[in-house]
């Protein structure tokens, strides 16, 4: 699996009309590393954190942003200092905003 969405390549951004990926991930890090993991996740574009542990657990989403998938941003997560790993706890795909949605018949 190549992880990079319908076919793309790291760092491209879907086409117009394409779909936005949208990923929920569990954020396993070390407790003593907590803030500084934290801080950094929520420092990355299309990444926000919505809940945290005190024994290192963080609730994340991240959403396709331009000049990267929301897997570009999955697999950048395992590389932030204190970070232990992360599950992808579910993934969407939905319409891309720009384009107007479909007309009832």
């Amino acid at each position: 699996m190549s992880g990079h969405g319908r076919g793309g390549a790291p760092g491209r951004r879907p086409a117009r009309g394409e779909s936005m990926n949208v990923i929920g991930v569990l954020v396993h890090v070390a407790p003593q590393g907590l803030d500084t993991a934290r801080a950094a996740l929520a420092a990355m574009d299309g990444v926000e954190v919505h809940a945290a542990s005190a024994d290192g657990r963080l609730v994340v989403t991240a959403t396709d942003v331009a000049g990267r998938f929301a897997a570009d941003s999955l697999m950048a997560m395992n590389h932030v200092p204190h970070v232990i790993g992360t599950a992808l706890v579910y993934h969407a795909c939905e319409p891309d905003a720009d384009e107007p949605a479909p007309r009832a018949a």
